[in-house]
């Protein structure tokens, strides 16, 4: 049987012989190439998916990972080589076979060392499927120039282009599914190793189409049978390799089974520990509740799980905190803290409760959530309200005390808004009688009725306080002359009125001494005791009125 020339053009090796053609593809060889990118795609993505740090195990799984995925391809390419009845005789240079081997090794390395620690930044997901891509293609071709035949290897330069066109971006799209749940589900790592598979495959029968293998010379003899002893070498290497992918993919797959009974085992015991807790614990998708635990349905009235699971957990949440629980979930998912906030809930009774509330980040198949720990705390607040109310409040008229008042004069003084303020210091003429002759629980009765009238003298923005015994200072910040003026007016009138008290009718008349301030270098402390020198002036004038501090 002579042959004139031979060519192979766009992926059919035409044997033009006296006889006919002599060329096809093995359809169940070509199968068994896509199977092989596909197993060794997902073998990879499986150990890479483990990689959790960088430590001496993680760098193994990232080097173990990395020459199975570059093997498999490597093997995919030699197996659809084989699936090729070219029907002459050929054999490989070393060199370029040992090049062609370690490109898509070194490609991976590269690849799945941004995606597993570099993957927030996006621009590296597109260089990680460029390099991919890359020794892809650039391991075929090698594979290509790898064989040594009578003949030229020529490309159409279309369908060149279109080959590593389709490698890169058939692995950007594998790459961008496995970066995004490689910790989730396992569909997501199924569906990344048959697009990756995909993508070597197409990558390889497209760079066939593009081959063009032109083979002349004299007389050849052309093999009837076809004799694969040629290739014994790879087809045992594709052997062994797709062995070494199976043997992978079982030691994987019995790691995983003993990872999720562990994990269920740990998430028993999780469960256990939830429903026992002393806190209320839930779990919502950024607002809808998934899960509650007993104490939390106890906390929020609820009688069962379904009168709170499907709903917006901003239904139990009090409108004010509305928009600084929506503020804290975006800060949660952006930076994955875990943030406490005391907050008002609303029962599903209408009462309304305070909580503090922690809420954390959580993935659970492949989805985030929000997981809060929360208590009720209206107890502790009623509490700390008492102690607040003891520590700077009069326990008998209920004004802020001397304490408290310092502390708001000291905050006007520093206020740059603040440019004038006045202080009154007044003390009730007549007192000392009243608690001679009545007692002092008819005394206490007067102090609570006084501190009433001095209140209803002043604005909202003003302090009334008690300082001890009959004596009361006022805080009037930013007035004008003509405000404290009428203030002291009202207030000599307002007590003007008898009191009755117990069929007693008492009266008593305030001495009211007015110290100013338009100087941030005055205290508080120096502004009382210049009030207090006026009032003293004022009960020399006969009492029943108000001075002004003035310095001589």
């Amino acid at each position: 049987m002579n042959v004139k020339y031979v060519v192979i053009c766009k992926g059919m090796l035409k044997v033009l012989i006296e006889e006919g053609v002599l060329s096809s593809y093995n359809i169940h060889l070509v199968f068994i190439s896509i199977l092989v990118a596909i197993f060794a795609s997902y073998a990879a993505i499986n150990l890479v998916s483990r990689i959790k740090a960088k430590t001496i195990i993680d760098m193994w799984l990232l080097l173990t990972s990395s020459i199975l995925m570059g093997g498999g391809i490597w093997t995919m390419h030699f197996i659809g080589m084989l699936a090729f009845h070219e029907g002459i005789s050929h054999r490989y240079d070393i060199g370029l076979t040992i090049v062609s081997f370690v490109l898509p090794i070194a490609s991976s390395i590269i690849s799945f060392w941004f995606i597993v620690w570099h993957s927030q930044r996006k621009h590296n997901v597109f260089l990680s499927s460029g390099i991919m891509g890359l020794g892809i293609a650039g391991m075929h071709y090698t594979g290509l120039e790898s064989m040594e035949i009578p003949g030229e290897i020529t490309y159409e330069p279309m369908l060149f282009i279109i080959s590593i066109l389709v490698g890169i971006l058939a692995s950007m799209l594998a790459l961008f599914i496995f970066s995004r749940y490689r910790n989730g589900k396992i569909t997501g790592k199924i569906s990344s190793s048959i697009i990756l598979g995909i993508a070597v495959s197409s990558m390889h029968y497209m760079g066939m189409s593009a081959a063009e293998i032109t083979i002349s010379g004299h007389e050849q003899t052309v093999p009837s049978p076809i004799d694969y002893s040629s290739y014994s070498t790879f087809i045992v290497a594709s052997g062994l390799f797709f062995f070494l992918v199976l043997i992978v993919i079982l030691i994987t797959s019995v790691i995983d089974e003993r990872y999720a009974w562990k994990l269920r085992e740990r998430e028993e015991q999780y469960r256990r520990l939830v429903e026992l807790s002393p806190i209320g614990i839930a779990i919502h998708k950024f607002g809808v509740i998934t899960f509650i635990n007993p104490v939390g349905m106890t906390i929020l009235g609820a009688n069962s799980v379904e009168d709170l699971i499907g709903r917006n957990i901003l239904d139990f949440i009090h409108p004010d905190y509305h928009e600084i629980v929506k503020a804290r979930w975006l800060r949660i998912r952006e930076q994955n803290k875990a943030e406490t906030l005391e907050e008002k809930m609303v029962r599903l009774d209408k009462q309304v409760i305070d909580v503090e509330m922690t809420g954390l980040s959580i993935t659970s198949n492949g989805d985030t959530l929000v997981q809060v720990f929360f208590q009720d705390i209206s107890d502790r607040k009623k509490a700390e309200k008492m102690v607040h109310q003891l520590a700077y409040h009069d326990s008998l008229t209920k004004l802020p005390n001397r304490l408290l008042f310092l502390d708001r004069l000291n905050k006007t003084l520093k206020d740059k808004k603040t440019n004038y303020l006045a202080v009154m210091f007044i003390d009730l003429d007549g007192f000392k009688q009243v608690n001679d002759t009545l007692g002092h629980d008819i005394g206490d009765l007067v102090l609570v009725n006084v501190a009433e009238r001095l209140s209803s003298c002043v604005r909202r923005a003003d302090t009334v306080s008690r300082l001890a015994g009959d004596e009361f200072v006022i805080l009037l910040p930013s007035t004008r002359q003509n405000d404290y003026v009428a203030v002291a007016q009202r207030i000599i009138e307002a007590l003007r009125e008898p009191m009755l008290i117990n069929t007693n009718e008492i009266i008593v008349t305030p001495s009211i001494g007015i110290s100013l301030s338009n100087n941030e270098m005055e205290t508080a402390e120096t502004l009382i005791k210049q009030a207090d020198t006026a009032m003293y002036w004022a009960k020399e004038q006969g009492k029943n009125n108000y001075q002004i501090y003035t310095r001589y």
